[in-house]
């Protein structure tokens, strides 16, 4: 589904956004965290450059403002105790609004929106 998104990840001084044409609404976002945390233990690099590797899709882009078709924002931040990730999305399709539909631990949106399967 083509549902648009952009990821800012703002980690210590670094700041980059991230676009993704497809599954950008909260289970397609999780399975990209998801992606690249699972990415980051395998390869114990930080999780900006693991969210691009890990996601074939993603393309580096100027900032959310650089796609004005998206219907998620996501803003994840890196904190003393973990990332915290803040979902904005469109108010309607005719509106430039994005309202918070999530803010709080990553792990914890990751779990809820892409549990991971039993095996």
């Amino acid at each position: 589904m083509a549902t648009r998104a952009t990821y800012q990840i703002e980690s210590g001084f670094s700041s980059v956004t991230f676009y993704i044409h497809h599954d950008g609404y909260f289970e397609g976002a999780a399975l990209y965290f998801r992606n690249a945390l699972d990415f980051m233990r395998v390869s114990e690099r930080s999780f900006l450059p693991c969210f691009l590797w890990a996601n074939e899709r993603a393309e580096l882009t100027a900032g959310h403002e650089a796609h004005g078709d998206t219907e998620y924002r996501y803003d994840l931040k890196k904190r003393i105790d973990g990332w915290v990730v803040t979902a904005h999305k469109r108010q309607s399709y005719d509106s430039d609004v994005f309202e918070i539909e999530w803010s709080g631990n990553l792990a914890d949106f990751v779990n809820k929106f892409n549990p991971k399967e039993a095996a």
